[in-house]
């Protein structure tokens, strides 16, 4: 009885030895080993970095990438890119950034385990600025005097309103009332403003509509002035003048936004500046504030008695002949902040005043120039 007790039990240990054998455990499966690296080319929305996928661990990678987030430790349930299932090396670009933002980021690989992270790197993105670094052509800006009992002024405006169609993102407009044409009297709307008949002296306008591009010579642009040695040119010339200044190089970029606040009325501008070329020694910054649709009466205009008024001067903000700047070196970047309180009108709401200031008609225009003449450039923005 013993003996078969015996060759059962060795029977037993043969037979479990075997199958043992034929099963063999399987290693433990581990998340993919992974590192991050460095992050570059950072601007004020965008960046590079990657990863470096070490080791798969024995699992298939199903998908790798980087993931980022402004929260110091990072996941794929924030924001992430999806760059492939190989391992190896890899670079991944972060977009839709925000501007001066510490941001973090590391790299990640995913496996039938899971997924595995790599060093975890941060970095800032640069401050906002709002003006281009590369160079720029001149954009064209049209000073045109004209004035509500001028019977030829529409002319002018419709001229402007072409040019501004025709050279979307290089023609800016400023109507200027001023002179006789535009002079309070009864029954006639006033738009004028304190700095327009001094414009109208620098420019030596002789006759209306009249136009200045870029404050620049008339003879400069190849076309005729209204007065010899001026800038005002009759309204026949401002394509011409416009598209020769439109050739030129802009030594300076500008980049512009202005915001209205609601509670106290105040508008902000932020003006950017960066530097491309020779400017001179000394710049002035110029804010002007313009409005749209305004419905008046106007002398020449197909219905006198309904007239669209656009880009009329409100204010210079910056007053008669802008703000001094004397960094002007190749290179460099000038930040200002404007704030000014808006009226609820200007020169009154009746019939012989210049109507309400309303906030979805306005825009800003910026541009820079030398001692109030040669507008080396300029930009407009709607007011937000």
């Amino acid at each position: 009885m013993k003996n078969w007790i015996s060759v059962l039990l060795i029977s037993s240990i043969f037979i479990f030895s075997i199958s043992c054998e034929k099963t063999p455990v399987e290693p433990d499966k581990k998340v993919p080993v992974i590192t991050t690296t460095a992050v570059t080319a950072i601007t004020q929305t965008s960046a590079i970095s990657g990863g470096s996928i070490v080791s798969d661990e024995g699992s298939i990678i199903t998908v790798s990438g980087i993931c980022w987030s402004t929260n110091p430790t990072p996941t794929i349930a924030d924001f992430k890119t999806e760059d492939g299932t190989l391992t190896g090396t890899f670079a991944s670009n972060i977009e839709s950034l925000i501007p001066e933002t510490t941001y973090y980021v590391c790299a990640y690989a995913t496996n039938g385990e899971g997924t595995g992270y790599g060093n975890i790197l941060s970095f800032s993105t640069e401050d906002l600025f709002l003006a281009s670094t590369e160079q720029e052509n001149r954009k064209a800006l049209l000073e045109d005097f004209t004035g509500v009992r001028c019977g030829f002024c529409p002319q002018g405006h419709t001229i402007a309103a072409n040019l501004s169609s025709l050279y979307p993102d290089k023609f800016i407009a400023i109507a200027v009332h001023a002179g006789g044409y535009a002079a309070p009297a009864t029954g006639w709307p006033n738009f004028t403003t304190p700095y327009g008949n001094i414009l109208v002296g620098s420019a030596k306008v002789a006759g209306y509509p009249a136009g200045t591009i870029n404050r620049k010579l008339a003879t400069d642009l190849g076309v005729s002035p209204q007065t010899a040695g001026g800038m005002a040119m009759s309204r026949a010339s401002w394509q011409a003048a416009a598209e020769a200044v439109m050739q030129l190089p802009a030594p300076v970029n500008i980049g512009a936004q202005a915001t209205f606040n609601p509670v106290n009325r105040e508008l902000s501008i932020r003006v950017d500046l960066y530097y491309t070329g020779n400017a001179g020694s000394s710049n002035y910054i110029n804010v002007a504030l313009l409005q749209d649709k305004i419905m008046s009466k106007q002398s020449g205009a197909p219905n006198p008695s309904s007239y669209e008024q656009n880009h009329v001067l409100r204010e210079l903000i910056t007053g008669q002949w802008g703000e001094k700047n004397v960094t002007t070196a190749i290179g460099s970047k000038i930040t200002k902040t404007y704030t000014y309180t808006l009226p609820t009108d200007y020169n009154g709401l009746g019939a012989e005043g210049g109507g309400a200031v309303v906030i979805d008609d306005l825009k800003v225009v910026v541009f820079v120039c030398q001692s109030g003449k040669d507008v080396l450039n300029a930009t407009a923005v709607d007011v937000e």
